[in-house]
């Protein structure tokens, strides 16, 4: 058989094939929307039947049954309903069209979806002997206390579909006729053409492609390894504040370029950096090598917002502060309490004013610095968890007067804040614990180079190994499974383009450097 023919019958197959598909898919989707239709007609019966006011007044009754189910067959000889269920809050049938079963408990196996619904909804399933189903909640003062179900066959559907079926039959049959003659005249000028896709097929890859990308909750771009743009999502320019960026643009054109470097120093593996955009918007932006055998084809980039999972972070770090100082608080208030009791039991009356006196004046003291001195909530109600915690301990925590904290630097985050100063003073707490005459002082202050914070403690400092080696991860003079809060420290710093000088010097002096605008690194 000659390759024209051969041709011919492989397209003219493929056609009528495709065109007897496509009648068939017609068909269902015809049959779908109508019956998707009368789902919703039947939805909106349901509705205008819950708002019937007698409905709703007669739906609380124990008897109501009786007037419910009345309305409900004058509503049903009037309409086009093949049967119409209503059933109270305790799903009890209301109405019925079989009135053996009215006042008793609903049957599943007669209603399709559950009863209790909350708002308008239908159901419909691709059978020829089922049905559809609209549901509506009957509200009674603002409290569902009912459901209206109202149900077509679909026999009904498959006669307003005779018609279109005929027609569909008689479109199927031209079609392939045309589709045979197109046939023998194209396969004379395809034998060097046929690739195994049709065109419209090549077209709908490529919108799936392109809706997928466009619906992924993150953003994707990728660059070739001439370092041009050859993909990019709404969602990447979204989180970049790039609309303008278009495909076949240069690498450079990326904003985060010149704080990554040159694409070619990008590497062949995976990695990942977070970058901060302005005061409020933290991104993580991974980067994978794309490889073909031995050839690097260019940089698939994943861009995810941080910005909501680091303020919530932050957020509980904030309340876990509170909740550290509310317990300390607690603990300590106590502890004076019952010295304040035991003096006044001894009749001590004029010890126990001096007592209240002298704890007042120095706890308002330390509330009175930091409302004045201290300007960042986060950082004030970090400090007076840590004072109370080391008052419990009986350590002497003092604030310098000439502390001033007027804000932080707009790209540091709260949590990392939090963290570096939290665990420089629980070191400083641990190390002078049940010393006599322990003492911590804390000095915050910031200006327009940046947020300097100074720990110093009166114990013996660090003696038994180098002070650079604290900030290895693991290493520690308080013994094993330690060594972790120094090194935290350092890695939340670099982050921050901060750093952290540490001397000996009567004690141990820590002194924090967080600079206002963060250094590229």
């Amino acid at each position: 058989m000659k390759l024209q023919h051969k041709i011919t019958m492989i397209l003219a197959t493929m056609i009528a094939s495709l065109i007897i598909l496509l009648t068939l898919s017609m068909y269902v989707t015809w049959y779908r929307s109508i019956q998707r239709q009368v789902a919703m007609d039947a939805m909106d019966q349901a509705v205008i039947i819950a708002e019937n006011p007698n409905i709703k007044d007669s739906i609380s009754d124990e008897n109501g049954y009786i007037a419910v189910n009345k309305m409900v067959e004058s509503i049903h000889l009037k309409t086009g309903i093949q049967y119409l269920y209503v059933l109270n809050g305790e799903g009890v049938y209301f109405a019925h069209p079989i009135p053996e079963k009215l006042n008793t408990h609903y049957d599943s196996e007669d209603i399709k979806l559950d009863p209790v619904q909350t708002k308008p909804t239908y159901y419909y399933e691709m059978t020829r002997n089922a049905m559809v189903e609209g549901y509506a909640p009957i509200y009674t003062d603002g409290i569902r206390s009912g459901t209206v179900i109202v149900g077509i066959y679909n026999g009904r559907i498959l006669q307003t579909m005779s018609g279109f079926a005929m027609q569909l039959v008689v479109f199927a049959f031209i079609a392939i006729g045309i589709g045979i003659f197109v046939a023998y005249a194209l396969s004379k000028n395809i034998k060097r053409s046929i690739y195994g896709l049709e065109p419209v097929e090549i077209a709908m890859l490529l919108k799936d492609r392109e809706i997928i990308l466009e619906n992924i909750g993150e953003g994707l771009l990728a660059v070739n390894h001439l370092g041009e743009i050859t993909m990019i999502n709404s969602r990447a320019k979204s989180l970049l504040d790039q609309e303008d960026l278009e495909v076949g643009m240069p690498y450079s054109a990326l904003v985060f370029s010149e704080f990554f470097g040159d694409y070619e120093a990008l590497g062949d593996g995976n990695m990942e950096k977070e970058w901060r955009i302005g005061a409020s918007k933290l991104l993580k932006i991974e980067w994978i090598a794309l490889h073909d055998v031995d050839a690097r084809l260019g940089w698939l980039f994943r861009i995810e917002d941080m910005s909501l999972l680091r303020k919530r972070a932050e957020e509980l770090t904030n309340m876990q502060q509170l909740t550290q100082a509310l317990r300390a608080q607690n603990h300590e208030f106590m502890n004076k309490l019952h010295t304040i009791s035991g003096l006044i039991q001894l009749e001590s009356y004029e010890d126990a004013l001096q007592y209240i006196e002298k704890i007042s004046v120095t706890r308002q003291a330390v509330i009175g610095i930091l409302n004045e001195k201290v300007k960042v909530p986060f950082i004030s109600g970090l400090v007076l968890a840590k004072y109370s915690k080391a008052t419990e301990r009986h350590i002497e925590f003092v604030i310098e007067p000439t502390s001033y904290l007027e804000a932080m630097p707009e790209h540091v985050i709260e949590d990392d804040v939090a963290s570096i100063i939290g665990n420089l003073i629980d070191n400083a707490i641990d190390s002078i614990a049940g010393k006599s005459g322990a003492r911590i002082g804390l000095s915050l202050n910031s200006d327009e180079n940046g947020a300097t914070f100074i720990i110093r403690d009166n114990g013996t400092g660090i003696k038994d190994l180098p002070i650079e080696k604290c900030f290895e991860k693991g290493v520690s003079t308080k013994g094993p499974d330690r060594g972790y809060g120094l090194y935290i420290v350092d890695e939340k710093l670099r982050r921050a383009g901060g750093r952290l000088t540490v001397v000996n010097d009567n004690g141990l002096v820590c002194t924090v450097f967080i600079p206002a605008i963060q250094e590229e690194v």
